[in-house]
């Protein structure tokens, strides 16, 4: 099992997470996240347990906090449903996820910088690094951000669906993919590389999403 073979990993970096299994002989990781800064602030532990998912690595691990210190609402970044923490949007996930990713990545990517923006809003009221929406929201604003397009929902959803459908990646001085004439390094270029990695049928499910849901 590719999880649990990597927690000793994770162990050696984070001495206070270890292995657990349930009663269920299921093997998570569970135990104290320490939030420091990069000036070396503390700013709050965590209690936490990591799952995996049947997926891994192609798929996030679930993270729970169980220390009852962040609210069980989708606002806190919290799935309703789970109750599992709500640590990065689905592009972020896949593409981070395209090759497998290890688990002290997903806990240095991903897991602690969760933790850090939610102990500065227990502290400050706001989340220090900024948040993409709960749910198909943030999906719209991820690609929205990508795209620069200002919060044009027919644009974003035009440019998803022509990336959808554009398999090779354009030469710097062809026409750009999105129709515009202009030449692919002119235009769409870093938003194409920085998509390249994204499952096209997935970006066409959250086309429709958005189309569906996002006025």
């Amino acid at each position: 099992m590719i999880f649990e073979g990597q927690i000793g990993h994770v162990t050696e970096k984070y001495p206070k997470l270890h292995k657990v299994i349930t009663s269920v002989g299921k093997v998570i990781l569970k135990g104290e996240l320490e939030i420091v800064d990069d000036c070396g602030k503390f700013w709050e532990t965590f209690e936490v347990e990591i799952h995996p998912d049947d997926k891994y690595p192609l798929k996030f691990p679930q993270v729970f906090e169980v220390g009852g210190k962040i609210p069980r609402i989708a606002d806190w970044h919290i799935y309703e449903d789970t109750e599992s923490c709500c640590v990065a949007i689905a592009p972020e996930e896949s593409i981070a996820c395209k090759q497998g990713i290890s688990l002290v990545k997903f806990i240095d990517d991903f897991v602690l910088p969760y933790f850090f923006n939610q102990a500065y809003r227990r502290v400050e009221g706001y989340y220090k690094n900024g948040e993409y929406s709960h749910g198909i929201q943030g999906i719209f604003e991820f690609y929205d951000e990508t795209f620069k397009t200002g919060g044009n929902v027919s644009e974003v959803i035009h440019l998803m669906r022509k990336i959808a459908s554009t398999h090779i990646k354009p030469g710097r001085t062809h026409e750009c993919f999105c129709g515009s004439g202009n030449k692919f390094r002119q235009c769409h270029r870093g938003a194409f590389n920085k998509l390249f990695d994204l499952d096209r049928r997935l970006i066409q499910v959250h086309a429709d999403l958005i189309s569906r849901n996002i006025n």
